[in-house]
C-alpha cells in the first residue's frame, strides 16, 4: 500500500529497501508480519520498517495519513481504502497468498444454518461478494 496517487514512485517490493523510504509492517508475531518477511524474503532485500504495528489496520492508517510511505498489508485493504491508498502489484514469484479455510463443525448447534452458509460463500453470489473485496475464488 502507498499513498494515493503513488507520490513515491514506487514500483515493486526492491524500492522498499530505500533507505530515504518510511516503510511500515507489522510486527513479525502478527500474520501481516509474517507476510511481510516472506515477501522480502522472496524478492531477495532488506527493508528496515520505521514502525512494526500490532495489526494491518495500523498499517493502513500510517499510509492513509501520511505518516509511511509505504506498509505491507492484503489487497483487500488497498480496495477498502482506494479513495485514500493505492496499491503496488507484486509479481506472483515474489507474492503469497493468505487462505481462509471454511468448514461446518461437527455437532454444530445449527447445522442447516451453517451449511447454508456455507453453501452462500462458496456459491456463485457469495463469490462475487468475496471478489468485490479483493479476495481471489477458492484453490487459487
Amino acid at each position: 500500500m502507498v499513498e494515493a496517487g503513488n507520490p513515491r514512485h514506487i514500483t515493486s517490493l526492491a524500492d522498499l529497501a530505500k533507505p530515504s523510504l518510511k516503510v511500515v509492517t507489522c510486527a513479525p508475531q502478527v500474520p501481516c508480519g509474517s507476510l511481510a518477511s516472506t515477501l522480502f524474503k522472496n524478492a531477495g532485500v532488506t527493508v528496515r520498517p520505521v514502525s512494526q504495528e500490532q495489526n494491518v489496520g495500523g498499517v493502513v492508517t500510517k499510509v492513509t495519513l501520511g505518516e509511511a510511505d509505504a506498509g505491507i498489508v492484503y489487497v483487500t485493504d488497498v480496495k477498502a481504502n482506494h479513495t485514500k491508498a493505492a496499491g503496488v502489484p507484486i509479481p506472483a514469484d515474489q507474492n503469497t497468498i493468505t487462505e481462509y479455510p471454511i468448514a461446518q463443525l461437527k455437532g454444530a448447534p445449527n447445522a442447516a444454518s451453517a451449511a447454508a452458509f456455507i453453501s452462500y460463500v462458496l456459491g456463485t453470489d457469495g463469490q462475487q461478494v468475496l471478489k468485490s473485496f479483493g479476495f481471489l475464488p477458492p484453490g487459487s
